[in-house]
């Protein structure tokens, strides 16, 4: 059921074919690094308190998530900051 809350999350991966690892399947992980992904939605909180939502989130980081084929963990928020020219 955590998966369905995540849908409100920004940081939130879907994939295009909806699929996810069914192996290690852990939604406060960062579906990149394996580290804390701190998503509040994932802890059982209100989406409006996931870090995310006041954050610019890379669309390059959500695109390599897709291609693993990673679609029910949201991004940490080191994976997820834009990269700065």
């Amino acid at each position: 059921v955590v998966h369905i809350h995540l849908l409100r999350c920004k940081g939130f991966i879907m994939s295009n074919n909806g699929t996810s690892p069914a192996s290690n399947f852990n939604p406060a992980l960062c579906p990149l690094c394996e580290q804390a992904n701190q998503c509040a939605v994932a802890a059982g909180e209100e989406p409006s308190s996931c870090w995310c939502m006041n954050a610019a989130i890379s669309e390059n980081a959500k695109r390599t998530a897709r291609q693993q084929g990673d679609s029910k963990r949201c991004l940490c928020k080191q994976c997820g900051r834009p990269l700065t020219s």
